[in-house]
């Protein structure tokens, strides 16, 4: 593939770009934390508030660029529909119906931007081209790789209460929407986001370290809003160890192989967990 030249005013838009989107989630994340739960009682803790409105941040940019790309493809448009559905699995489990469904609607959206994106960049985009063996084995193989992460998760949690054997079954249904949304909207979208941006592969030590900080810092983020409110350290603290042992390891499986065994690798380590009864 012909490489693409930069011209410097597009690097400089582009930085904005990112800046203004991250900017919006750190007040976003900011106003989420310090503001009373009783404002908005839609929400019964922080974590799923701010949750619930980055996903909307997402949403929101992911229709700008569907509208504004035009082009419509009916391959990506079926399969972005087919893995909304699957989160759907969770209103069986969670009784947030409204922000379920949102986070379904998210994970279509920001899917079919995200292929459109990576066209639109020029980059090939490795998790449509998997076909459905490759997918399987990509998929299995985040899951192999996780284990370990996996049973480490579980034993901190186990320190708090006692592990409690559930459904198996359900337990790997509903391990399906986190890992499916998670990768999806959080690292899927934003890598394409990014390659448009960049008008390719990001290619400088930097830029890659910047990309990564983007896949992994926002997510893990995401898990400690109700701590940071109680204890800004261990808040801190736990958000080093998911950013480290959890989001990064995704966040390379993205980057270096595909969607498949990042969702891979988050499914298995939510499936152990809902099996061991956290």
């Amino acid at each position: 593939m012909k490489k693409q030249k930069t011209d410097p005013v597009i690097k400089l838009t582009a930085g904005r770009k990112l800046f203004l989107i991250f900017g919006i989630f750190i007040l976003l994340y900011i106003i989420g934390t310090v503001l009373p739960l009783e404002s908005t009682p839609h929400y019964y803790n922080r974590m799923s508030r701010v949750w619930n409105w980055t996903e909307i941040l997402i949403l929101l940019t992911a229709v700008y660029y569907i509208i504004k790309t035009k082009v419509f493809r009916w391959r990506q448009a079926v399969l972005s529909l087919l893995l909304g559905a699957v989160c759907l699995v969770s209103l069986f489990r969670d009784p947030r119906t409204a922000d379920i469904i949102v986070t379904s609607v998210c994970v279509a959206a920001a899917f079919y931007a995200a292929c459109r994106l990576f066209e639109l960049a020029g980059v090939e985009n490795v998790t449509l081209q998997a076909g459905v063996a490759g997918s399987i084995r990509s998929f299995g193989l985040g899951a192999a790789i996780s284990i370990p992460l996996a049973l480490l998760n579980v034993l901190y949690l186990s320190l708090s209460r006692p592990v409690n054997i559930g459904n198996l079954f359900r337990s790997a249904a509903f391990a399906l929407k986190p890992a499916i949304a998670e990768e999806v909207i959080f690292r899927f979208f934003l890598l394409a986001f990014v390659c448009h941006l960049l008008q390719g592969k990001p290619e400088k030590r930097s830029v890659n370290l910047l990309l990564y900080a983007l896949l992994v810092l926002p997510h893990a983020l995401l898990h400690v809003p109700d701590l940071f409110f109680k204890s800004p350290g261990m808040a801190i603290l736990m958000c080093f160890l998911n950013s480290v042992l959890f989001s990064l390891p995704m966040a390379l499986f993205m980057k270096k192989k595909n969607l498949q065994a990042a969702i891979g690798m988050h499914w298995l380590i939510d499936f152990v967990r809902f099996s061991a009864g956290f």
